[in-house]
């Protein structure tokens, strides 16, 4: 009788995990170790969830290849995208989990984990983890592993060598901590074919550049071509529509956020590139009676092709886009 209960208590949370995760038995461990993604440039996209209910898919199927968060207009964040596709390669198993700890693991995996969907070019995923909590001195996380319809039935203690802490913490659901805050990020000026910089108030300060086959041209608010300018200069300009971003996203009331828009802005930024993506920007600058000019000089806001939605932009980010027209010709 002793030797039934023994067997029994051993039994159930393997069966209540495996009729959770309809685990297979595979007389190869070996294969259900084997979390790694060897050619992370073969990964289409990932898929993250959770027992809450909560899910993002992450997705490069596109023509530009670009990494973009699925059923939106958003590029996800690239170092993210960076730090998961490390993740995908370097991790290893560190141990297996110990016979003392093995029916509490499966029970608390069974319970709370977060599932990651790999997939390569099938629609089908390659590898799916699920991750659980992180060992009790926090060197190693819990995981078990989904080989196509093959799901073990042995959790292990993952890591990624050379880090300390837990990977649980590395996979996420929130689609705004997923969202890239790149607004221009053009690593080459060749890549933009047409920039207007527009001065609201003083538009004798307006321009237009258009860059294409390494023919550059110079035009003023009134759309004329202008001769004497530095080319030089202008160049440079362009290529410091890189790493531009925005900060946080404003969570306010739509009479705040509608009374910003209806505001005067300072000024705004017509982009077109080689794939004739166009980025429309509008800036505003934040008043502040204490500060000398009376205007904030950390901060201002910022709308992108005219979304209805509030940015704020760090200043001395965007400040470097803001030569006039006379910047270039004086």
């Amino acid at each position: 009788m002793l030797v039934k209960k023994i067997i029994y208590s051993l039994l159930v949370p393997i069966l209540f995990c495996c009729s959770l995760f309809n685990c297979t038995n595979s007389s190869n461990d070996n294969i259900f170790k084997d979390f790694a993604i060897k050619d992370t440039a073969s990964i289409s996209k990932f898929r993250i969830s959770n027992t809450e209910g909560n899910s993002i898919l992450i997705s490069r199927n596109n023509k530009s290849k670009i990494w973009m968060i699925d059923g939106t207009n958003f590029n996800a964040s690239k170092p993210t995208v960076d730090l998961l596709m490390e993740t995908f390669y370097r991790i290893r198993v560190k141990q297996d989990v110990s016979n003392s700890a093995f029916n509490t693991v499966i029970n608390r995996l069974s319970v709370r984990h977060k599932k990651v969907e790999i997939f390569l070019k099938e629609e089908t995923p390659f590898k799916t983890w699920y991750i659980g909590s992180p060992t009790q001195d926090h060197t190693g996380t819990y995981m078990l592993l989904e080989i196509g319809n093959n799901k073990s039935s042995k959790p292990y203690v993952t890591y990624k060598p050379g880090m300390y802490g837990t990977l649980e913490v590395r996979f996420f659901t929130d689609w705004k901590a997923w969202r890239s805050p790149r607004v221009f990020d053009y690593i080459n000026p060749k890549s933009i074919l047409k920039i207007a910089t527009n001065f609201i108030g003083k538009e004798s300060e307006s321009y237009t550049i258009t860059y294409k086959d390494d023919s550059l041209n110079f035009y003023n608010s009134k759309n004329q071509q202008v001769d004497d300018y530095n080319k030089v200069q202008v160049k440079h300009y362009l290529s410091h529509f890189n790493n531009i971003s925005y900060n946080k996203i404003i969570f306010e009331k739509q009479k705040i956020i509608d009374s910003i828009f209806n505001s005067k802005r300072f000024i705004s930024f017509e982009l077109k590139d080689v794939n004739n993506k166009t980025t429309k920007v509008d800036f505003w600058r934040i008043k502040d009676k204490n500060a000398p000019n009376g205007w904030d000089v950390e901060y201002g806001y910022i709308r992108v092709n005219n979304n209805n939605e509030l940015l704020r932009a760090q200043y001395f980010n965007w400040e470097i886009l803001f030569k006039p027209l006379s910047f270039f010709t004086r």
